[in-house]
């Protein structure tokens, strides 16, 4: 066979059995119940395409495939294409990594004091999603702060996406709950003698139930780990007192106490009953009493304006709903003190309008 003949024959044999060989872009990472479309050529060549994952054929024998991955593990897909000759191009193939989607944890459910700003301890993936957003600081971060104004239980779910590109197929919920703010009154500030027992008293608020005290500073007082010491001071104090929940909340109050060398009754030389809230009554500031046994006031008629015998009480510049005339008022107050002596005070109190 001459030189022509026989590039005349291979040529046809090229003709024949020239085949585009199949290309699969792998490897491919893909999640457990997603489905992917894998490919080769185009629908327009005129082959048909024997597809193999793990040895097992597949049905298609077309350029494509549509595989849905239910099963973690790693799979290697190959294809082989046949033309409409027979001619059978080259085996590709591809290896297919199928990952599990993520378990999310939310933590666990956690009490908190009012004003506390707790934070989630979310775990389980490489990028996160909280919901609701309702006061945290950052939805797609695995510990957000939680910066809630006002007490209650807020529940917050998780889902995570993994390094693959995987999302949890379920999420996981954290309780988070806020107590209300626990409040404590350690008293009204008080004037009393030198060396005057004077009984403390803090007050739960909103009756939540504090289990400790503890007064501060100590000096002066019966027992600073009470609710109610008996203080006995010589000069000027501040008391503050903490109170502790059974939850470890902590509410804080301070109680300013003026020490006079003596116990005696003060009574402002004038008053203004205006309405304005600054000076509008008329009453004794007792220090060191026991027991007020009346204070009373009269106009310069000599008549009875007011009396009370009760403490703190005071006369407001009204008789009958009607003011009275700007003038000086006598009054009279008589009382115990603390050590069981009489006191007996007299003065005069300018009413200005």
């Amino acid at each position: 066979m001459n030189i022509r003949l026989r590039y005349f024959f291979l040529a046809i044999m090229l003709h024949i059995c020239f085949i585009t060989n199949a290309q699969l872009p792998m490897p491919d990472n893909v999640c457990v119940g997603s489905t992917k479309r894998y490919h080769v050529n185009d629908a327009t060549v005129p082959s048909t395409y024997v597809w193999k994952i793990n040895g097992i054929t597949q049905s298609s024998v077309v350029h494509e495939i549509f595989v849905t991955w239910n099963t973690v593990g790693v799979y290697t897909i190959t294809v082989q294409e046949e033309n409409a000759n027979g001619c059978k191009g080259q085996l590709e193939q591809g290896v297919v990594n199928v990952f599990a989607p993520p378990i999310p944890n939310a933590g666990q459910d956690a009490t908190y004091c009012f004003e506390a700003t707790p934070r989630l301890n979310g775990s389980g993936g490489n990028i996160y999603e909280w919901s609701p957003s309702t006061y945290l600081s950052n939805t797609n971060t695995g510990n957000p702060f939680v910066n809630s104004p006002v007490a209650g239980t807020f529940t917050y779910n998780l889902s995570v996406t993994n390094a693959a590109g995987c999302k949890s197929t379920i999420t996981d919920a954290v309780k988070i709950t806020i107590l209300p703010k626990v409040r404590i009154f350690a008293g009204n500030d008080t004037m009393i003698a030198l060396n005057q027992p004077l009984q403390l008293n803090a007050t739960d608020i909103d009756n939540l139930g504090f289990v400790d005290y503890t007064w501060s500073l100590s000096s002066g007082l019966s027992d600073a780990g009470i609710r109610n010491p008996i203080a006995i001071v010589d000069r000027d104090r501040t008391y503050t007192v903490t109170g502790t929940t059974v939850n470890g909340c902590k509410a804080t109050d301070a109680i300013n106490i003026k020490v006079f060398t003596k116990a005696d009754i003060y009574v402002p030389t004038a008053f203004t009953p205006n309405g304005d809230g600054n000076n509008d009554i008329l009453r004794p500031i007792l220090v060191g009493i026991k027991e007020l046994k009346h204070f009373t006031v009269y106009n310069r008629y000599g008549e009875v304006v007011y009396k009370t015998s009760t403490q703190k009480a005071g006369w407001n510049g009204f008789i009958n709903g009607k003011m009275q005339n700007i003038g000086s008022y006598v009054w009279v107050a008589e009382a115990i003190d603390f050590k069981g002596n009489i006191l007996f005070r007299k003065g005069m109190a300018t009413l200005i309008h």
